[in-house]
Order: C-alpha cells, then structure tokens, then sequence
C-alpha cells in the first residue's frame, strides 16, 4: 500500500490507493442511528501538543480499503466453536504469557498496510476517535465513539475482532485476551500488569508514566493523595460512585448519540454525554498510564496513539467486563442496556482474522456469551461493591454557604455563561420530598459543560462540603463523581454531565432539604465553562 511516515501512512500513497481502489460500496443512506462511514473519503487526524512546545501533528490514520467484498456479521458466519475465557493479567502463567507475546509479534510482524498488523488495529481506533471520518448521512459532523451510548458496544466489538485475529495468528482458537484488573483493591490488580513491563516483549511501549510502574498503586480518581491505604478507600468509592450508584443505562452507559449529532457544536439541551463508567475510571487510566513528558501524553493519553500500546487492550478488556458486571452482577439487578432502536441499529466497521471488513450492529454486541468469551467471578469486587462511603459533614452546608455569600446557580438558561476557573461552589434546589417513581433516580446534571480539549483536565463533584478543593480526599459520602476529559488539543467537547447523587443525600442525611451545596473542583488548567447546575428526578 505504500510507504510510511512516522508509523503512518504516506498521505499521497494513501490517495493513489483510493484513487486506484478496485471496490467500493453504495454510500450508506442517511439514518437516524450511525452508521458505517465512507473509508473513501478520510481526512488526516490532527494532534496538538499538550506539553512542551506548541507542535500541530498531522496523523494518517486512514484504513486499508478491502478488495472484496463487506461481510455482514452474523452469529452463524463467526460461530463460536469454543468459549474464550479472559483471565486476569495479573494471574496468568507464564506459559501464557509467552503465547500472548508470541501473538503480539506475529501481529506487530505484518505489512502495516494489512488490516490485521498491530499498525492498522491501532489506527482503527485514533480513525474512529479522532475525527479520519466524518457521519454517514451527514458529512458536516465528523464520526466520535466516545462520549456517548455507542462506547462500550464499539469498543467490545474491537476487542472482539482484535482478539480473533490474535488467535488466528498464533493458531490457537481458545487463545483470549487478559485484563487489566486495576478496580482490584485486595488481591494485585491495582498495579500495572508485569506481563507487560519487560523492554524485550512485544507487550512493552516505551510512551508509559514512569512514576507509575510498580509498586506505585493505580489512581481511579486523577492526583488523588495519600499512603495506600487512603488511596485504596478513594479507588474504591470511585468504584462505588460510578459502577453501583449510577444504575440506569443513560448515567451509566452515555447518552444519545445520532447522525447529526455534534460533539463540538452542541446546544444545551441537545448535548451528549459520555456514562460514568466512561467518564469516570475509564478516562482516569488513560492519563494516569500515559507518559506525561511526552508531546500528547502519549501513548495512552490520547485517542490518536493510546491503542499502540498494547496494555491498552487489556485495560478496554476490563471495562468490558465491568459492563457485564453492572449488567448482571451488582444489587437489584440485571439492570437495562439502552433498548432505543437508533441505539440497536448503529453501525460500524472492523476487520476480522481474514482481513475482510465486517460490518456490525450494536445489538449483536450486548450479549458477550454470545460473541463466545467470557470472564471468571473476581473475588475483590465485593469491596467496591459493598463499599460505604462515610460522610465527614453532618447536617446542612446550606445555611453556613449563604451566609458567607455562596452565590445560587439554577439551571440553563438563567446564569448566562459561568466559567468555573478552579472550581466553583454553589447552592443548588433540590427535590426534596417530592414524589418520584420507583424507577427515577437523582441526577446531578452540569449543563453546557463547554472545554476545549488542550489538555487533561478533571472536574470533581462535591456536595455539602464547601471547602472542596484539589487536595480533599475522595473516600467520603461527599465524594459524588469525576468528569475526565482526554485531551485532543483544538477540539471542542460541549456535554451535560450527570451524575447520581440520590445515595452521597442520604448517606449525609440531606435527602429531605430544598437546597444543598455543590462543588466542582477542577483539576487542570484548561478553561471550563457551564451554563447551569440543576438536580432532579430522572
């Protein structure tokens, strides 16, 4: 296909290769869901530094465009003749260890114009995240899985297909990918796997926060402090708030996100929203894994680079299996993915073991038995799923607040634009002891969080402590949640970010007040705005 610049593609070889391309399909029509995107028409991902001098880097993540024809997954086409089991990476043997070097080799061995080599596999994520390709049925909105209901299903779909290849290459059918177990407070996942530490494996990247190795713990939250007993406690709640607490497919999972629909250029009411689970952990290992001396915090600080790092693989395979964990394996459930059909129907495109390009539906993805693998029980869930946050304030911070003049923010659109700078705290109405039904949840809800992405940035929510700041701990009742925002230097994110806080009220014992006080802490230093702070019943 042509030679490459700096891992990529040369762009004027790439455009030759459309140009001369044998095969294509019918543009796909314009559609309420997503759907799979023109590979004819990409455009070069542009990457801004975050540290060091200001450097724009333009990456060639378009994909190889198939000679023959699109294969439309089914479960009869890819039946699974075995079941994969994915094991902690943490606990497996070193026989083990060698086969999933072995695998990564042969991977990383391949043309990198072939659609299974570790080049291609990583350029599918920086295509799909970092705006290669724009929306079918509406090419004025670039195509963005994150921030929205489309991230766990997109992502398991990739794991999917990069472990077939895997176990393609090596020759080994049950041959499945480990994860990361860093939500293990108790038993050795909260540390960077050793599997992928020696510099002479195939699993080892360079691009890692070398104050992050072992024996350093993992942070769920960004810059929390403490010994690691008090970063342990924090790791947890954090495991609390955004996997127990957040129990409904929106808050959990993200919200809608349909052509049309524009990550940068979002309305108040219209905005997306990425799930807790996202948000929240997800992002949290990204950075905490990236090295932050580097231009983008790469590698897995950013989307455009973070899948050249195969431990990448490994921390997506446990959030896989937290998502199947919410679904089936926490109090009061199963709980409910998304059942709206423009959820259900959305596309995408990925390669399969052969090379061919397979087009999916997210709903052929929400049963992981089905795809043919699965994850054994973790005994040290139990600590995060039975974690009681104890509150550190007692009574109403509401009185004390207004006295010392902490202004009252209300929803969009009354406040105009606030800019938060290093946080904000706020008085806030509260339902109260009004009535809601058995299904309604209470949501904390930031609206017209507008940022643009130049570097990392935290926003932590408080409520009833009005001295939060970027030092206060993160274990307690007070603690609702965290917004973390990956860095794409240039881009604009604009969200309505929700949070549960129905459990932090009546753990403090505020449930019944009209108002209550609410902090947002902002880690970082990019500027942030918001348009207003409500909560409410949902």
């Amino acid at each position: 296909m042509g030679p490459y610049i700096n891992g990529f593609l040369e762009p004027s070889r790439f455009i030759f290769f459309v140009l001369g391309a044998v095969y294509w399909c019918t543009p796909f029509a314009t559609p309420s869901p997503i759907g799979v995107p023109n590979l004819r028409e990409c455009q070069l991902a542009t990457d801004r530094s975050v540290v060091g001098p200001l450097t724009t880097v333009q990456l060639n993540c378009c994909l190889p465009i198939p000679r023959s024809n699109v294969v439309d997954f089914t479960f009869g086409k890819y039946k699974a003749t075995t079941k994969r089991l994915r094991m902690p990476a943490h606990k497996v043997g070193s026989n083990y260890i060698a086969k999933y070097r072995r695998a990564y080799e042969l991977m990383r061995s391949l043309p990198q114009d072939d659609p299974r080599s570790f080049a291609t596999q990583a350029n599918v994520h920086c295509a799909f995240c970092n705006g290669a390709y724009k929306q079918a049925g509406d090419d004025s909105v670039l195509l963005q899985v994150h921030f929205s209901w489309l991230f766990l299903a997109w992502h398991r779909w990739y794991l999917y297909f990069h472990e077939r290849i895997l176990a393609s290459l090596v020759g080994d059918p049950t041959f499945s990918l480990v994860f990361w177990n860093w939500d293990d407070q108790r038993d050795g996942g909260n540390f960077m796997p050793a599997m992928f530490l020696p510099t002479d494996s195939s699993l080892y990247d360079a691009k890692r926060n070398q104050a992050n190795l072992p024996p350093t713990l993992v942070k769920l939250v960004p810059g929390i402090t403490g010994n690691n007993s008090e970063i342990i406690n924090q790791n947890l709640n954090a495991m609390y708030q955004d996997m127990v607490t957040n129990d409904n497919a929106e808050l959990f999972m993200g919200g809608t996100y349909v052509t049309g629909t524009d990550l940068s250029n979002s309305t108040v009411l219209s905005a997306p929203l990425g799930g807790s689970i996202e948000n929240g952990v997800h992002n949290a290992i990204h950075f905490w894994t990236g090295d932050i001396t580097q231009p983008l915090i790469q590698d897995m600080g950013t989307f455009t680079t973070a899948a050249r790092d195969p431990i990448f693989y490994a921390h997506h395979s446990n959030v896989d299996r937290l998502w199947d964990k919410w679904r089936y394996g926490l109090p009061g459930g199963p709980r409910d993915d998304h059942s709206d059909p423009d959820f259900l129907n959305a596309e995408f495109y990925f390669y399969d073991e052969n090379g061919s390009l397979v087009k999916v539906k997210v709903s052929d993805a929400l049963d992981s038995s089905k795809l043919g693998y699965g994850y054994p029980e973790v005994a040290a869930d139990e600590l995060w799923i039975n974690y009681s946050p104890a509150p550190v304030t007692s009574g109403s911070a509401v009185p004390a607040a207004r006295a010392s003049g902490v202004p009252v923010v209300g929803a969009a659109p009354q406040n105009g634009t606030i800019s938060l700078g290093s946080g904000l705290t706020a008085i806030v109405a509260a339902p109260g002891n009004t009535s809601r039904s058995t299904k309604q949840r209470e949501v904390v809800v930031i609206q017209g969080l507008k940022v643009t992405r130049d570097s990392f940035v935290s926003v932590l929510v408080f409520v009833n402590l009005p001295s939060s700041n970027s030092s206060t701990a993160t274990s307690s009742a007070e603690y609702v949640g965290t917004y973390n925002i990956i860095p794409a230097p240039g881009k604009t994110l604009t969200a309505n970010v929700k949070l549960e806080i129905g459990d932090n009220l009546q753990r403090i014992g505020i449930q019944s007040e009209a108002e209550v006080v609410l902090s947002l802490v902002v880690k970082g230093n990019q500027p942030i705005t918001i348009q207003g702070l409500l909560i409410r019943y949902e």
